[in-house]
């Protein structure tokens, strides 16, 4: 299979642990693309993307938001520089762009398989509302595109605390760790193999 993964640091790999490279010795046997780069949020990305192009995939991970989360309040047009912003706006921008990447990504790849930001290490206070705020979008993004499924890491990384006690997921409250990078590339390897087993 061919796949891609589109993203920001967290796919491109630092900083912090690379849950790319784990995946790349997993699946060996597949051509594996990763088009994450730091800093960027849903905008950056949708821009980034369009410019480079995608050639077509058996499978793309979308996996974008965190730095949305991060910033807060934004506006991705230059128009609007000069209206006021709050987060509930950012929100309605937010969807609104990361519902066109995901058509664009769609176009390009027989499945999308959608990865919302999460607080893997269950920070509290305003940046973890953000993140849940912005995994909403997402989700309800995903419900109105027949071509994509949500993948939710949240359960992986409760599961896998539950399992091995106090472990932290991230170097930073955001970047993953090495436990976090093998939880992530568990995760996507068994939505891998879902998918090949389905076509197969």
């Amino acid at each position: 299979m061919r796949i891609a993964f589109l993203g920001d640091s967290l796919t491109e790999g630092a900083p912090g642990a690379s849950y790319f490279r784990i995946l790349r010795k997993r699946l060996a046997g597949d051509e594996l693309v990763n088009l994450g780069r730091a800093g960027d949020g849903v905008a950056d990305l949708y821009a980034r993307v369009q410019h480079a192009g995608l050639e077509p995939v058996d499978l793309a991970f979308l996996w974008i938001g965190t730095n949305d989360a991060a910033v807060g309040e934004w506006t991705p047009w230059a128009f609007e520089t000069f209206e006021p912003v709050t987060w509930a706006t950012t929100l309605d921008h937010l969807s609104d762009v990361y519902r066109r990447l995901l058509a664009w990504t769609a176009e390009r790849a027989d499945a999308v398989v959608c990865v919302p930001p999460v607080a893997a290490d269950g920070l509290e206070g305003e940046w973890e509302r953000r993140v849940a705020d912005v995994a909403e979008t997402v989700a309800a993004a995903v419900a109105a595109e027949p071509r994509a499924e949500l993948l939710d890491l949240a359960p992986w990384f409760a599961d896998t605390r539950a399992q091995a006690g106090v472990i932290s997921f991230t170097i930073d409250g955001v970047h993953l760790s090495q436990a976090g990078a093998e939880v992530v590339a568990a995760a996507l390897a068994a939505a891998v193999e879902a998918h090949r087993s389905a076509t197969t």
